[in-house]
């Protein structure tokens, strides 16, 4: 087993769950300060702005910004870059806040500072927002730097800082400083907010269990009878240095599991272990961890134990997450859209909508939707129908990728002239009770226009002013509309936006559920452009449980009943080419491509193909650009689909 000690100095250290000590000395939660002004002793300094405020996040900070929820009514103090939409300047070359005289003349050996921060370290032009933790022990004149602070691990909530002021004992005029600087940059997204600070005595020895696995309800799923290892971290929230604890957990009301580990742990510092002992999940449906740490001489108990839960399932659904994005030709953040969903596309599965709204591709009741969820803002990301920024868009795709599924999605698609079917078995790995529903998208790739219209605004990237954008920066402001290929438009949300009541409240894990799409295509849309995208949704709470897709691309054959469900992506291609096709069992397949004349350039044969869907990648980068055709031969049917290389 390995385990790692992190390394961390006596002056800081990233922690979760919030200091609970006896002896406090300073403490501020800004939540009594009346109006935007800093009261109760606190002085603020600006150069080039007008200085800290105080309110909750959402006046403090722009509304088209994420705002953690869990703090949207509490008070902070804040400098936000965004405060000039609200009556007040942007350029905020360098803002201090700090407290009032603090006395550390203490009969004591040590002192910490904890505080809450959110930060991100917004980047404008290959320069980063900066901010630092300060002290002065002359009443303001001069100031040292105690930390720079980093952005937090998540950006879309508050990261626990602690620092050590054991050096500072003995001053009876401490003030603590915090200063914020946009670099000159005149940065409108960025800013620093800040909370529920304290200056207090800590214990002589406290072992603090932050957290023990799984942290997420949406991965505490497991298949029945697999071993799983729960890892975990600790702090030394104490003055002595730590040599050895002991972590124990239960299952439910269960025996106890205890590890013993040796590790070295100084004041301040965490430390990541694995517990030795397996835990097999030997039934489905929930079951209750609790978790505690222990070691000889703990003067606060209060912080030892962690609750947490597994739950048992029958299998492990193959999970893809559906990626939401709203945008607009109008919209100078849209090319960043455009760049993220395209690399999402070339290196991963995933279900990408882009929806339109105020431009020639708007769907006006999916942008209301989003409005009417107050999400209102100009540009935005929904990961599985939970917000994510600029800053988290791909940690927090990574994130919901690892999620649970919930239920395989099975889908089955044919053309019948201008009516597409959309068949959907939905087959539960666990019992669930709630209102699910089915959504079905259809997008559109390759959608090009005329006119003003379809030019792409750009000002936010053009020349690089904000730095690298897939490309962007090289591009004018508007980018012309005959330069602009839109993918992933959002055509047809159906029965709406939010899905329509679909099943029964209750699905058991051993049932398969089937539902129907048929549907009338608009005359206007390249059919063979089309992509299908189905949404299994908890209405419960708007999450996205699973999706799966069908993609229709370029389909030049006829079809008939013992046809196969085919589709190419990317098309265009540069580099490859992903087919898909599906087989109603193990039979034999032969693919190969041409060129217009008919002269083979790849061929491939595969013995025993899967019942369902099978996906190839098909190099392309050695193809001199021009039109292709894909062919797919089983024993019982002939495909092929057109393919358009560019280099």
């Amino acid at each position: 087993m390995i385990r790692k000690l992190c390394t961390l100095t006596l002056s800081f250290i990233f922690a979760i769950n919030a200091c609970i000590a006896q002896q406090v000395i300073f403490k501020e939660n800004f939540d009594h300060m009346p109006g935007l002004g800093l009261s109760n002793g606190w002085l603020t300094t600006a150069t080039g702005a007008v200085g800290w405020r105080t309110s909750d996040m959402y006046n403090l900070y722009c509304s088209y910004s994420y705002i953690p929820q869990y703090k949207y009514w509490a008070k902070v103090a804040a400098i936000s870059g965004c405060y000039g939409d609200k009556g007040g300047p942007r350029n905020n070359r360098n803002v201090l806040a700090y407290t009032k005289a603090i006395n550390l003349a203490i009969p004591h050996p040590a002192a910490f500072l904890k505080f809450d921060s959110y930060f991100n370290k917004m980047l404008v032009v290959s320069t980063h927002e900066k901010a630092t933790v300060e002290i002065s022990t002359n009443d303001g004149s001069s100031w040292n730097v105690l930390y720079e602070v980093p952005a937090g691990s998540t950006p879309d909530s508050f990261a626990t800082w602690y620092l050590n002021l054991s050096q500072y004992i003995g001053y009876n005029n401490v003030r603590i400083g915090f200063r914020y600087s946009d670099q000159g940059m005149n940065q409108k997204f960025g800013g620093w907010a800040i909370d529920n600070i304290e200056i207090y005595r800590p214990d002589q020895k406290d072992l603090a269990l932050e957290i023990f696995s799984p942290t997420d309800s949406m991965l505490k799923y497991t298949t029945v009878n697999n071993a799983i290892i729960h890892t975990g971290t600790v702090m030394n929230k104490g003055i002595d240095t730590i040599h050895s604890f002991v972590v124990n957990y239960k299952r439910d009301n269960g025996y106890t599991l205890s590890d013993t580990i040796t590790a070295t742990l100084p004041p301040l510092s965490k430390y990541h272990f694995s517990h030795a002992i397996p835990d097999t999940i030997g039934k489905a449906g929930n079951i209750d961890i609790t978790a505690w740490v222990e070691t000889t001489g703990d003067l606060n108990t209060t912080n030892d134990t962690v609750f947490t839960k597994v739950h048992g399932a029958y299998f492990m659904p193959d999970k893809l997450v559906a990626v939401e994005e709203g945008t607009g030709t109008w919209n100078m953040f849209a090319p960043m859209g455009y760049v993220f969903l395209n690399t999402l596309n070339s290196d991963y599965n995933a279900c990408l909508v882009s929806i339109h709204s105020s431009d020639p591709m708007d769907l006006k009741p999916y942008s209301d939707y989003f409005y009417s969820i107050n999400y209102s803002t100009p540009h935005f990301f929904m990961i599985d129908r939970k917000a994510a920024t600029e800053t988290s868009f791909f940690n927090t795709f990574h994130k919901h990728s690892k999620h649970f599924g919930f239920a395989d999605l099975e889908l089955h698609g044919n053309f019948a002239g201008d009516w597409i079917d959309i068949g959907v078995a939905v087959k539960p790995a666990i019992d669930m009770t709630g209102d699910f529903r089915l959504l079905l998208v259809l997008t559109e790739d390759g959608v090009k226009g005329t006119g003003k219209g379809w030019e792409q605004e750009n000002m936010h990237y053009t020349g690089g002013r904000n730095g690298t954008m897939g490309g962007y920066e090289n591009k004018p402001d508007p980018v012309p509309a005959q330069d602009m290929t839109y993918n992933y438009v959002a055509r047809m949300a159906y029965p709406g936006p939010d899905g329509g009541k679909t099943f029964a409240t209750e699905l058991k894990h051993n049932g398969s559920y089937f539902h129907k799409f048929n549907l009338k295509l608009d005359p206007a849309w390249d059919k063979n452009r089309l992509r299908a995208i189905v949404m299994l949704l908890r209405n419960d709470d708007t999450l996205i449980l699973n999706s799966n897709k069908l993609n229709y691309f370029l389909s030049v054959a006829s079809r008939s009943s013992e046809d196969i469900n085919t589709g190419i992506y990317p098309n265009p291609a540069h580099l490859y080419t992903r087919l898909q096709f599906e087989s109603t069992g193990q039979e034999k397949a032969d693919v190969f491509v041409t060129d217009v004349s008919g002269r083979r350039l790849f061929q491939l044969q595969i013995p025993d193909t899967k019942a369902g869907i099978n996906t190839l990648d098909i190099p392309t980068a050695d193809f001199p650009t021009g039109l292709y055709i894909i062919n797919i031969l089983t024993p019982k049917t002939k495909h092929a689909l057109k393919l358009h290389v560019m280099h």
